[in-house]
């Protein structure tokens, strides 16, 4: 650069200081001749953990870390083992009533050693409370319904700290609760996915709001990742899409007031939301919302500022998804602008990888595949999970 293109680069570079170009420092020396030394260099930025995973990955093992996987919490069944040796991002623990605290330790640590020697499992359980705590053998507290738990939300972090190192101390990393959904007070137990077995914190959304921030404050106290479920929202509801498809929601809308505690979840750090598999004709009246890029990019991530991992209700047994083939319940989740896909069903694995690895030959889905990838690899570092 000569010394004139040199001055003229000073003062652009004041100009973006906020000096004039009087005040921009004057030029230094130009150095002469073949013994001038070189100016030194700054050192590369360090790689973080997360990308130094996503690099040493093949493409099917990074589309396996979409994918989260059950697995039997008595004991790692056969097809659970077949599906861990194809490296899932994740498993969620099953059947877990009567297993005890070192049955699940014995189980988790089995699996690790098997899906996770490259990259470590997410190990997700889903402990809300009430009747949805799967986990309650010995070395278990019994927690009470989430209903219940709203009642005294001053104490619910504490609360909430203890059940989540008792999920810790077994290898535990994610809480798939609270239920953020807020019950219409007129349909009360008629309300099935949540109403009829007191799921929710309370039947407004300020009460809901409460309840949701104690719960995830407690679990992050105890290194538990929590999950917001599920959005936007099952309150409203009569049908559960656990057992029955075709389930609308034509109340709950981009304007709603229940959506408040999922952003009041949001900023209290959850790091998961979970996606309803219902329709939502105020919001998409074409696509469930696990399918629909309204819901997840428009609402979750541009209104609502989500930045974590976006996954699936259970898509492996879930009547509501009985009529779309297994592969596509990953593949049309992802491109709508999902990350993480969750079956109770092991065997779903292979397919899915099989489906993800077939749209993938498409450079727009590439695309959309690989920044979910690398949202779950940057949340594995986050909670401790990835080793480098």
């Amino acid at each position: 650069m000569s010394r004139s293109g040199l001055v003229a680069s000073l003062s652009a570079l004041a100009l973006l200081t906020g000096c004039s170009a009087a005040q921009a420092p004057a030029a230094p020396p130009l150095a002469t001749g073949s013994s001038a030394a070189a100016a030194p260099t700054s050192p590369a930025a360090p790689v973080s953990c997360a990308t130094a995973t996503y690099d040493r990955l093949t493409d099917r093992q990074r589309w396996a870390q979409l994918v989260v996987v059950g697995v039997p919490a008595g004991g790692v069944s056969s097809a659970a083992r077949q599906a861990l040796a194809l490296e899932p991002g994740g498993i969620i623990l099953t059947d877990g009533e009567s297993a005890s605290a070192d049955t699940v330790t014995k189980v988790v640590t089995s699996a690790q050693a098997t899906g996770g020697a490259e990259v470590p499992l997410l190990v997700a359980a889903d402990q809300e409370g009430g009747q949805v705590q799967e986990l309650e053998g010995p070395g278990f507290p019994t927690m009470p319904s989430a209903l219940a738990q709203g009642r005294d939300p001053g104490g619910l972090q504490a609360d909430a700290r203890g059940w989540g190192r008792a999920l810790r101390d077994v290898g535990v990393t994610v809480n798939l609760a609270p239920v953020a959904d807020v019950v219409d007070p007129s349909l009360g137990t008629a309300n099935a996915p949540v109403g009829r077995f007191d799921r929710q914190y309370g039947d407004d959304a300020a009460t809901a709001s409460a309840g949701v921030r104690a719960f995830v404050a407690g679990m992050r106290d105890a290194d538990v990742a929590s999950t917001l479920k599920h959005f936007p929202g099952l309150g409203e509801v009569r049908q559960n899409t656990d057992f029955a498809g075709g389930v609308v929601d034509s109340t709950t809308g981009p304007d709603s007031p229940t959506l408040e505690s999922f952003a009041t979840g949001i900023r209290a750090g959850a790091p998961f939301v979970m996606m309803s598999s219902a329709r939502y004709t105020r919001i998409d009246p074409d696509e469930q919302a696990l399918f629909s890029s309204r819901v997840m990019n428009d609402l979750l991530r541009g209104q609502l500022g989500f930045q974590g991992v976006i996954m699936t209700d259970d898509v492996g047994a879930a009547a509501a998804l009985a009529d779309t083939p297994v592969g596509a319940r990953a593949t049309r989740f992802v491109a709508a602008g999902g990350d993480l896909v969750l079956t109770i069903r092991p065997g779903d694995l292979a397919p899915m990888l099989d489906a993800i690895t077939a749209a993938a030959r498409e450079p727009a889905f590439a695309q959309r595949a690989q920044d979910a990838v690398r949202r779950v690899l940057a949340l594995k570092e986050q909670q401790g999970v990835l080793r480098c």
